[in-house]
């Protein structure tokens, strides 16, 4: 049973994933509810989607939109990018995936392996990929890790002068009662060398800060 939801999981990701594919269309009609508010500070806004059986709250920096937003079968995925940013040209990217039935089928490790061998397909240069181990994120166990490319595979064709670029980011796996959830935070820029990533195990908390203020509600 593991090993065929593996299977599912990889092709999944593979056929839906916008942010790995710059033809995706954007943005599709909302399928779940979302609400924004702006905290007491107004320098962040807190979002609210509907994924199958849980709220899912969490913070992000004011002017930041949805990108994308798509329900396929068993499979959520919302992308956030920077305003004056697309799926198509980001430096900076938030995505949460929801996997309805899934948490029994397999663990949060292997799930986390999995996408790290997905993820070598979009990668020219070389993996970074830092197992950080579990972790509790809005109450809930999760596995999470640094996964990124030193220098990505060219993503907007031999029409643009854009320059190559490296990809980090941090990514958590969170298991609830019955769904998995995947959620990261990503950047992009220059392209970097595998021995100094500009992410690592002691520099990541202040980039995934709004990230870990992710709640949870029925």
């Amino acid at each position: 049973m593991k090993a065929c939801a593996t299977l599912i999981i990889i092709g999944g990701l593979l056929s839906f994933s916008p942010s790995f594919n710059v033809m995706a269309k954007e943005p599709q009609p909302f399928l779940n509810t979302i609400t924004a508010n702006l905290d007491s500070e107004g320098g962040s806004t807190k979002k609210e989607l509907s994924i199958f059986s849980n709220k899912v709250s969490f913070v992000l920096p004011t002017g930041w939109k949805m990108a994308f937003n798509a329900e396929r079968g068993t499979m959520y995925k919302a992308e956030f990018v920077p305003a004056g940013e697309s799926l198509s040209d980001w430096s900076d990217l938030f995505c949460i995936q929801g996997f309805e039935g899934l948490a029994d089928n397999i663990e949060s490790a292997q799930f986390l392996d999995n996408f790290a061998d997905t993820y070598q397909q979009s990668c020219q240069g070389e993996v970074v990929y830092n197992q950080l181990g579990m972790t509790q994120i809005g109450g809930k166990e999760a596995y999470h890790g640094i996964i990124g490319c030193t220098a990505m595979k060219n993503l907007y064709g031999s029409a643009t002068s854009r320059k190559q670029q490296g990809e980090i980011g941090y990514y958590a796996v969170i298991k609830d009662t019955d769904d998995l959830y995947l959620m990261h935070k990503s950047m992009r820029g220059s392209v970097f060398s595998q021995s100094n990533p500009p992410l690592n195990a002691s520099n990541h908390r202040d980039f995934i800060s709004n990230m870990l203020t992710v709640k949870f509600s029925r």
